[in-house]
């Protein structure tokens, strides 16, 4: 039976961070956890304090924490402004399925609802919970520090049980503070075990399926990643033949240098994954959601070409089966579980193919060799100001195998996702489903702590480094050596090129930076780091990224490298394949009439 000691709030959630074996805890220090953060200080060797320098930052460290090391981290704000400054962060892992722990100040229970300090408090007393609960698994606010222990636990459990994502606990400024004898049981004692199989009916019917077909394409999603199943889908793959393509999240699922890999599909995806996609006769997707960006906005024909093409579809959301498309067969369940039971199946049903010398491997051969070739003016074009891409591929030639790479919103995060190969699980984070510009730059931070021995490198924007650029601070405070590169081309490019391709040439609006006279503005981000304490340089030539690059790795250093870029088309432009539905408006006739003809609804 576990022993009683006589706690405060702040020592059992210390407590229990630390038997969950939370290594950081990610924050911002407020009048309303002043109480909690005291806990901290006698457990300094056994937990960390990261300082952000904005509670976004502070959730998106915590996010690339996990992502790069599988392991939860906390992140500690103060009340009010404090926990609502987290949201964008938390609806990002919450969007990819990542669990942390957000731990918010609260108001004091004997004053709650008297709007103290910071208190959001109409219609409810201390209702910030409401605000964080669509972006949560679940939330809590105790009212007595003996609730507590069983709070924490329950937290735990939610956020690593099933669907994975984050958890919230509003904890009272009083209870920070107050103490209670209390009983802390071992976390593994309340915790659930083991993975959830699929029907075993089920899991017979896909691998029928999936032998009997001609052209088979496997979709790899996030939950490939997050149930560490990559060797089982790889082994499936080569069994039966099947061509692979990824989404955001799934990106690594498979090292990019294999013969089956068939580059991404969806609006930005790839010529080869689009064509693999579409032309399939039997689908396996395993942890995908089909979002609009993966099906190119469902419009039939030009990603897939569902129910024609037969879906089997894996993931352990019962939501998510059959949502977008009809599936063939559905199964509910843990990815690793079911690709075993699968592959198992399959090698009991038939022998492996001899896929090299198939139709359809031939033709990804040739695709995947026209996909380099469609590639290549922007990537050697040697103009100046250079392209993304040709920074992605100066930088693919230096950065070591194992580097991890962490994308931003908009143009880095699409042109890495299509063009930048990675060659194992956990290489490529990005905020997916919620695509928030900002995420990159503290992100690599937290990842960097989550794989120490591992190169980082944020690959960000201008925009997006103007929004969280000030986390640089935290980098060299605690001595990370992340490298952060940084593609300024002085405005929202992405964006721009849209206005401009959507909507005609003279219809741009705010998204190049200038100054009141109409002339062309940039930051210069160098500077600023160096003002921050940071190493960086500027780069105009993109045959210097590469070096560049080396220089900042070997620093050992906090460290920019800042690429100047253009923002003029054509040297701006990305490589969409497919069709992404940016509605056009009414007043733009012929424009107008051509978005609806093209649209998939």
């Amino acid at each position: 039976m576990a022993e009683k000691k006589e706690m405060t709030g702040g020592q059992i959630v210390v407590e229990y961070l630390i038997r969950e074996k939370v290594p950081y805890a990610f924050g911002i220090p407020g009048h309303g956890n002043t109480a909690l953060l005291d806990a901290f200080v006698d457990r300094q060797k056994e937990i960390t304090l990261v300082p952000a320098m904005h509670e976004q930052g502070a959730s998106h460290m915590a996010d690339g924490y996990y992502r790069s090391a599988g392991q939860i981290a906390a992140v500690c704000s103060s009340i009010g402004p404090g926990a609502t400054n987290t949201l964008t962060g938390v609806a990002t892992a919450f969007a990819d399925s990542f669990p942390q722990l957000l731990i918010t100040g609260g108001v004091h229970t004997y004053m709650t609802g008297k709007g103290v300090l910071q208190e959001i408090d109409r219609p409810h007393g201390d209702n910030f919970p409401r605000m964080a609960e669509p972006v949560v698994k679940r939330w809590w606010q105790p009212s007595h520090v003996a609730q507590v222990p069983g709070v924490m636990t329950q937290a735990f459990n939610v956020m690593l049980e099933g669907r994975r994502g984050p958890a919230l606990i509003n904890l009272p400024q009083d209870l920070q503070a107050e103490s209670a004898l209390v009983e802390l049981p071992a976390p593994q004692t309340h915790r659930s075990h083991g993975r959830l199989h699929g029907d075993p009916v089920d899991i017979s019917k896909a691998a029928k399926l999936l032998l009997s077909a001609e052209r088979p394409v496997i979709l790899a999603g996030g939950g490939v990643i997050a149930a560490e199943a990559t060797e089982l889908l790889v082994a499936i793959a080569e069994y039966v033949g099947a061509a692979v393509t990824t989404s955001f999240m799934g990106k690594g699922s498979i090292s990019e240098d294999h013969p089956l890999y068939a580059w991404p599909c969806g609006d930005l995806g790839s010529i080869p994954g689009n064509a693999m996609t579409r032309e399939a006769d039997v689908i396996l997707s395993i942890g995908c959601r089909f979002s609009d960006r993966i099906t190119s906005s469902y419009r039939p024909g030009v990603t897939f070409d569902i129910p024609k093409t037969k879906l089997i579809q894996v993931d352990i959301d019962g939501f998510e089966i059959g949502k977008n498309y009809p599936a063939e067969v559905g199964i509910v369940g843990d990815a690793k579980a079911i690709l075993s039971a699968l592959l198992d199946e399959m090698r009991d049903l038939a022998k492996p193919r001899d896929y090299q010398n198939a139709p359809q491997f031939k033709r990804l051969q040739g695709l995947k060799a026209e996909w380099l070739e469609y590639l290549r003016p922007l990537r050697e074009c040697n103009h100046s100001p250079m392209t993304v891409s040709q920074v992605l591929f100066e930088a693919r030639k230096v950065l070591p195998r194992n580097t991890i790479v962490v994308t931003d919103s908009s143009n880095p995060q699409n042109q890495v996702f299509n063009e930048f190969p990675v060659y194992g699980a956990k290489q490529h984070i990005t905020p997916g489903g919620f695509s928030g510009i900002g995420f990159a730059l503290p992100a690599a931070i937290g990842a960097k702590l989550g794989a120490p021995n591992q190169p980082v490198v944020a690959v960000c924007g201008d925009g997006a480094f103007l929004q969280t650029g000030q986390e640089l601070a935290t980098a060299v405070m605690m001595g990370i050596p992340a490298v952060f590169l940084i593609i300024n081309n002085g405005g929202w490019g992405a964006i721009r090129n849209l206005q401009l391709n959507m909507f005609g040439e003279d219809r741009e609006i705010i998204t190049g930076f200038k100054t009141p006279d109409g002339a062309p503005w940039s930051a210069h981000i160098t500077n600023f780091a160096k003002s921050l304490g940071a190493e960086g340089e500027r780069v105009e030539d993109p045959r210097q990224i590469g070096a560049a690059l080396q220089r900042a790795i070997q620093s050992g250093k906090p460290y920019v490298v800042e690429a100047i870029c253009a923002i003029e088309r054509p040297y701006s432009n990305m490589h969409p394949t497919g069709w992404w539905d940016i509605t056009v408006p009414a007043y733009l006739g012929k424009l107008r009439d051509k978005y609806v003809e093209g649209r998939g609804f």
